[in-house]
């Protein structure tokens, strides 16, 4: 009989766009090995030893733009319907609430969405920092993840998920440029979009919360 067993969890990521911009979300399923609960107490020990060594597999199983002109209000009813659907029971979200983000956050909240985050991106290229809203991380952190995941294998999705020849598009039009403090920042080629990968990346950066995570 083996050691393991493997729990699945969901992790949704939205980025709202402006008026004129997409929102996009995205539900990664994590699907990570952990000791049999009916194992035997003497190989306690040995089940752990085998689940940590077991790889970590993180499925993109959901990505959607919300149609452009979509009012807040909608996109807030659209949103809430997708986290509270049975199949994602128990589903932890991150929401970019950097810019226009914050009012749909609090509509979310109001409607007793559960598990929701916020993140703020900011410049820094340091730690992720725990906030009172969320989290606070770097873009650069953000973008680095998603590609690293997807260039070890460990993040993967069908080429027949809607909008995944999209997101390959977004991931490859993304240079990093150098500002006036010397600082990276990761942004699409100019006339792009990058609402699918950052959505994208909310969803990673939760399924693979970063630890330790120092709070301010």
């Amino acid at each position: 009989m083996s050691l393991i067993e493997f729990k699945h969890d969901f992790f949704a990521g939205i980025d709202v766009g402006q008026v004129n911009d997409w929102t996009a979300i995205s539900v990664i399923e994590r699907i990570r090995a952990v000791p049999r609960a009916d194992v035997h107490r003497t190989v306690v020990e040995e089940a752990r030893q085998e689940a940590r060594a077991t790889p970590t597999r993180l499925d993109l199983v959901h990505l959607q733009r919300i149609p452009l002109g979509t009012y807040y209000p909608k996109q807030v009813e659209i949103i809430a319907n997708l986290l509270q659907q049975p199949i994602l029971s128990g589903v932890t979200s991150y929401m970019d609430i950097t810019g226009v983000g914050r009012g749909p956050f609090d509509m979310l909240k109001a409607a007793k969405v559960r598990n929701l985050h916020g993140v703020m991106i900011t410049g820094s290229r340091g730690e992720a920092k725990q906030q009172p809203y969320g989290w606070s991380v770097g873009k650069a952190e953000l973008v680095n993840r998603v590609q690293i995941e997807m260039q070890t294998g460990r993040l993967g999705f069908a080429q027949e998920l809607e909008l995944a020849d999209t997101l390959e598009r977004e991931l490859m039009e993304f240079r990093v440029q150098i500002n006036s403090h010397g600082n990276q920042e990761f942004k699409a080629r100019e006339g792009q979009n990058d609402d699918l990968v950052l959505s994208v990346s909310y969803a990673v950066f939760g399924a693979l919360r970063p630890i330790p995570v120092h709070s301010m």
